[in-house]
């Protein structure tokens, strides 16, 4: 069930001055740092929602725990190595159940975006217009990836994968 590797690893993504946790990450954010306001969104392309946390770059230190090894992956990914003392109590299977009950209790939230989004007809961009393969490559050659964050371009190369699907 662990996510992204290892046990006792949050991956933080910078997002403007906010940092996220995605998944198993948001869960060892709330249960090991902080219980941050979790919330839980379905995304066009992706089978099963989402969860994730965010808070101010500015309160990282308020939330690190004594012994934390914080490492930067790339600019706008960091790392917390949690201490393996704060684990130590937690079998993998327990947490990996725990995890599973957390991400359930979760209410799912959906923007009013999303939902227009389902409204779209088929064989339309988001405009309304009708799908080119022509009008496609222009949506992926202007998408400007280096300021979206890894959920914003997974979401969007899903929703350039369901209008492909929809070409053919």
């Amino acid at each position: 069930m662990m996510q992204g590797g290892e046990r006792g690893v949050i991956h933080l993504h910078r997002e403007g001055s906010f940092f996220r946790a995605y998944e198993w990450s948001a869960y060892l954010s709330c249960r090991y740092l902080h219980e941050f306001k979790v919330n839980k969104r379905a995304f066009n392309g992706i089978e099963k929602p989402v969860a994730y946390i965010g808070f101010p770059e500015t309160s990282l230190d308020k939330w690190m725990p004594e012994g934390a090894e914080l490492k930067e992956i790339e600019e706008k990914h960091l790392t917390i190595r949690l201490p393996d003392l704060m684990l130590q109590n937690d079998p993998p299977d327990i947490l990996d159940a725990a995890y599973l009950a957390w991400k359930d209790a979760i209410p799912l939230n959906e923007s009013k975006g999303e939902k227009k989004k389902k409204e779209q007809p088929l064989h339309s961009d988001d405009d309304g217009k009708r799908l080119t393969l022509t009008g496609i490559m222009q949506r992926v050659l202007a998408y400007p990836i280096e300021s979206k964050s890894p959920l914003e371009s997974m979401v969007f190369l899903a929703d350039i994968k369901r209008q492909l699907a929809e070409l053919i």
